[in-house]
C-alpha cells in the first residue's frame, strides 16, 4: 500500500511538472517533441562458488543475492532538457527518474520500498556567460566514477569504492559551469552524504566536481566533499571526501581508468575518526559495435570498520565480457574474485577470506 502511495505521489508530481512548463512561458510553445522518456531493464543471475549459507554475496552492492535470479531495475526517465539558449521556456527542464524493483530498496536507502524517485529536480540554466545551469531537487552525486545505472558502468557489479565508501545520491541545490571546452565546475549544497533527503542537522554540506580536459584523449576529474554529517547538536562531526578520476582513451577502441579516493569521518566510531580510502582501476576495450571485454582491479580499506563493521583490507579482480546482438540490449557474463584479510565472506556455514562469483546480467534499453 505503502509503495503504490508513493507511486501514485510520484506521478502527480510529473503531472503539475509538466502543466507548470507548459504554461511557464507565452513566448515560446512547447510540444512533445520537447520532452524525452526512456529507460531499461536489468535482470541477472549470480552464483556464488562458496555456496554460502546465508545466500548472500558478503561485501557487495545489487548483486547481493547468492546461487539466485534477481530483477534490479526497471527504469523509467520523463524529462525536459534545458538549453542554454531562447525563451524561459527553452531554458528551462526537469527531470523524473523512478527506479522500480529489487535495486531500488538500496538506491532509495530505506532498505524496504521497491519503488524509488531516483532523481526529481527542476533546472534553468541562466543567460551568464556560456549558461549557468542551476539545479534544485534529487541528483546523482558528483562523487565518483561509478553509478547506480547498470548499462552505464563498464562492469555488472559494482566496485567497493562505490557501493561501500561513496554516496549514490544528494538532495540540494547544485550549479555548473563550463568554462570552456577544457574547464567545468559542479557545485552543490546538500542535506547529506548519505543520501537521505532529509537533513539529519541544521546544517549543510558541500559537494564540488572540477573537470579538467587537457587533450582530447585525456580528461581529469576532481571531486570533493565537506560538512557536518552528524546529528542535531553534535560537534567535531565533519565528513571529508577527496579524490580523482585520471581517463585516458589510449587507442581508438580502447580506454583505462583510475580512480582513488581518502574519506574521513570525524568521531565515526565514538569519540574515535574514521577512515577508508581505496584505488580501482579498469581496462575497457571494444573489438567492435557488439564484442567488448572489461577488466577492473581494485585495493579498499575499511580502516576502522565503519562501513563493513570490520577493520579489513579487500581486493578484488573483475573480468567481464561484453555483447550487444542490438544497440538495445547489452548482455554480460562476468567472473569476480573476492579477498579479504580477514574472515568476512562465508564458505558453506563456515567464515572465509575469499568469495568467487561468475554472473550473467542482460538489459534491455528503451
Amino acid at each position: 500500500m505503502r509503495n503504490m502511495k508513493n507511486l501514485y505521489l510520484m506521478f502527480v508530481i510529473t503531472g503539475l511538472l509538466i502543466v507548470g512548463f507548459l504554461s511557464v512561458s507565452h513566448a515560446a510553445v512547447l510540444s512533445k517533441e520537447d520532452f524525452n522518456l526512456y529507460g531499461y531493464v536489468d535482470a541477472s543471475y549470480t552464483h556464488n562458488f562458496n555456496n554460502p549459507n546465508s545466500q548472500m554475496n558478503a561485501n557487495r552492492i545489487f548483486d547481493i543475492d547468492a546461487n539466485s535470479f534477481r530483477t534490479h531495475m526497471a527504469q523509467l526517465v520523463f524529462e525536459k532538457e534545458a538549453k542554454s539558449d531562447g525563451a524561459i521556456a527553452d531554458r528551462a527542464g526537469f527531470r523524473i527518474k523512478l527506479n522500480f524493483g529489487e535495486d531500488a530498496k538500496l538506491t532509495g536507502g530505506s532498505g524496504a520500498d521497491d519503488v524509488d524517485y531516483q532523481e526529481a529536480y527542476v533546472q534553468y540554466i541562466a543567460p551568464i556567460g556560456n549558461g549557468l545551469d542551476v539545479r534544485i531537487g534529487r541528483m546523482n552525486t558528483l562523487i565518483g566514477y561509478e553509478v547506480i545505472e547498470s548499462p552505464l558502468n563498464p562492469n555488472f557489479s559494482r566496485s567497493w569504492l562505490f557501493g561501500l565508501g561513496e554516496p549514490f545520491t544528494t538532495t540540494g541545490l547544485r550549479a555548473s559551469y563550463e568554462f570552456n571546452d577544457m574547464v567545468a565546475l559542479s557545485v552543490g549544497v546538500i542535506n547529506s552524504w548519505f543520501g537521505s533527503t532529509a537533513d539529519t542537522n541544521r546544517s549543510k554540506s558541500i559537494e564540488a566536481l572540477l573537470g579538467l580536459t587537457p587533450m582530447d584523449w585525456l580528461s581529469v576529474s576532481l571531486f570533493g566533499f565537506w560538512g557536518p554529517e552528524g546529528a542535531v547538536g553534535a560537534k567535531n562531526s565533519d565528513l571529508l571526501q577527496g579524490g580523482g578520476i585520471i581517463t585516458a582513451q589510449v587507442m581508438e577502441q580502447t580506454s583505462l581508468v583510475l580512480e582513488g579516493y581518502y574519506a574521513e569521518q570525524e568521531n565515526g566510531l565514538g569519540t574515535k575518526d574514521a577512515q577508508w580510502h581505496g584505488i580501482a582501476g579498469y581496462v575497457i576495450h571494444d573489438f567492435d559495435d557488439q564484442w567488448g571485454v572489461r577488466f577492473r582491479m581494485e585495493w579498499f580499506k575499511d580502516a576502522d570498520g565503519f562501513l563493513t563493521g570490520t577493520d579489513q583490507k579487500l581486493w578484488e579482480g573483475t573480468a567481464t565480457l561484453q555483447y550487444k546482438p542490438t544497440p538495445s540490449l547489452i548482455t554480460r557474463v562476468e567472473f569476480r574474485y573476492d579477498k579479504s584479510n580477514k574472515n568476512t565472506f562465508q564458505y558453506g556455514g563456515r567464515a572465509a577470506n575469499h568469495q568467487e562469483t561468475l554472473a550473467t546480467e542482460v538489459i534491455f534499453l528503451f
